[in-house]
């Protein structure tokens, strides 16, 4: 396993690191599975190309970007800005990982994000606010006790995100409230994929090419791996609750501004906008239903990540 088992041990992995930041300040040669080299980088202005200024051009690696489809689906995680030649075209999803592909959500989802919907949002986020304030005024009212801020600031954060971003409530900011399945599938999820690290990087492209997809669930199901299974579960939430917020959006849309006015936020969100926008473009703009679904997967997660 060369220097990964050092970097992911779940004791001694951040003294590792923090020892390869003080010997090798800016980036340092690790090696992986079967002598395989990889870069640590640190460096800021590195950092700035490689993931801002210059991201076209340092493409992500063939098992992040089907690890991407395989949980978010065809979404902007799972696109980049060319096209993927083979082998990644034999995992048939070529049409997914297309350069035109990645273009035309980018261009269907860079005016989502403007200025002037922002602040349609901010009453949203008083909202919000305001059961937040309530819920600890309440927590308060037998008298002084210890609060953890930081928790009820976290669902505060993760409810304003999801209300402005999706249109959807996952939490109503009371105290004892059962959190919502997919809240509880996404704080699981980086430790269930930090399991199966080695898997997905050396393992996975060469598995997606294995049958239909049907069938490999089938193998995903029959396999007695318990970190694998749990995985699965966690993208069956948030595939359900995915489609359950799409399906709910686009039926509103249909039924006219009486409908619209009582979805939360009165479909202000981004998601909404993006539906909206998506049902009035061209055909060669439009994107397909397993497109805007794979973006509010994606919505969903990075929610409950940030």
């Amino acid at each position: 396993m060369g220097n990964f088992q050092q970097i992911f041990d779940p004791q001694s992995g951040w003294g590792f690191l923090k020892l390869l930041g003080e010997q090798y300040p800016r980036v340092a040669r690790v090696y992986g599975l079967f002598g395989s080299k990889h870069l640590h980088i640190h460096d800021s202005k590195a950092l700035h190309h490689i993931l801002v200024k210059d991201q076209a051009i340092f493409e992500e690696t063939q098992s992040s970007l089907v690890s991407n489809i395989i949980t978010f689906g065809g979404g902007l995680a799972s696109t980049t800005g060319v096209t993927i030649l083979p082998p990644i075209a034999e995992t048939r999803m070529i049409d997914i990982l297309s350069g035109e592909q990645h273009k035309r959500q980018r261009k269907m989802l860079n005016p989502v994000f403007s200025i002037a919907h922002m602040r349609k949002m901010i009453p949203m986020f008083n909202d919000v606010t305001q059961k937040l304030v309530k819920a600890i005024k309440a927590k308060l009212a037998t008298g002084t006790q210890e609060v953890d801020i930081l928790h009820w600031m976290s669902r505060a954060a993760l409810e304003m995100i999801g209300q402005s971003g999706l249109g959807y409530s996952f939490d109503p900011l009371v105290e004892g409230a059962t959190p919502h399945a997919f809240a509880a599938a996404a704080k699981t999820f980086v430790p269930a994929m930090s399991k199966m690290f080695i898997e997905a990087e050396y393992l996975l492209p060469t598995l997606t090419k294995i049958g239909t997809p049907r069938f490999r669930r089938w193998l995903v199901d029959l396999v007695p791996y318990k970190s694998l299974h749990e995985i699965r579960d966690i993208v069956d939430i948030w595939d359900a609750t995915s489609t359950e917020i799409l399906e709910g959006k686009k039926q509103a849309l249909r039924e006219g501004d009486e409908a619209l006015a009582k979805q939360v936020g009165q479909a202000k969100d981004l998601m909404s906008i993006l539906i909206k926008a998506n049902m009035e473009a061209s055909e060669e703009d439009r994107l397909s239903d397993k497109e805007v679904l794979a973006q509010a997967s994606l919505f969903n997660v990075l929610k409950h990540l940030t």
